[in-house]
């Protein structure tokens, strides 16, 4: 199975260069939970082909964490870049964080800045409950709510999510925090499976399930 996966751009201090960085977090993640995937990184090009992304034969397109949306203009468009050549091959997509809101803001959905001057609940740095809200998810994960770590200063609210996905977890507030396409292989979650978390489960059989996909689009 091959993986790609989408990098944060950084400035480096001393020389003020821009650089592309994934964690280690995500290395030992994924290496641990998904010991046979093969990881590739994928670097924030200025130049735009399709023909270099169908040269990496990806399974699986996941969109990581990392830099605001209009931060680094040349990571979102490689970003929307990516997920439109995913859609159009039927190469399932996870968005995490940053990647879930950029799939939102792909299908024509709405950011609300500072989320935490909309409602009460605090997203930097807890964790928090979410309330699992459709009932195929519902069956796959076995439960209705469980906690999940946050780490995001901005958000979508469900006035905000594309009429193109469908939320499936919430947390209060009304804040979205995974969501789907009903006709195509994506999934977005909004907390961090590759960061300490009381949810290592959940996140397991959420990518799993995305990871099935392939095997049908195959």
């Amino acid at each position: 199975m091959r993986i790609g996966i989408t990098q944060r751009i950084i400035k480096e201090s001393n020389h003020g260069e821009l650089r592309d960085e994934l964690s280690h977090d995500w290395v030992d993640y994924l290496t641990e939970n998904f010991p046979s995937a093969l990881l590739i990184p994928i670097p924030n090009f200025t130049i735009l082909d399709h023909k270099w992304f169908e040269n990496l034969n990806l399974d699986l397109l996941m969109l990581s964490n990392g830099n605001d949306l209009g931060e680094f203009t040349r990571r979102d468009k490689l970003e929307r870049h990516a997920i439109n050549f995913a859609v159009n091959n039927s190469i399932p997509v996870i968005g995490f964080c940053r990647g879930f809101q950029i799939i939102n803001d792909y299908f024509g959905g709405r950011l609300t800045l500072n989320i935490e001057n909309s409602i009460e609940q605090k997203h930097v740095s807890i964790e928090h409950e979410i309330e699992i809200m459709d009932e195929k998810y519902i069956e796959i994960l076995q439960k209705k709510r469980f906690m999940v770590n946050s780490y995001h200063n901005h958000g979508v609210l469900t006035d905000g999510l594309s009429v193109s996905l469908k939320a499936f977890a919430i947390s209060e507030g009304s804040v979205v925090e995974g969501f789907f396409h009903e006709n195509l292989p994506i999934l977005g979650i909004q907390w961090h499976p590759e960061r300490p978390n009381n949810c290592q489960l959940e996140n397991k059989i959420l990518i799993e399930s995305m990871i099935d996909k392939i095997k049908v689009n195959k």
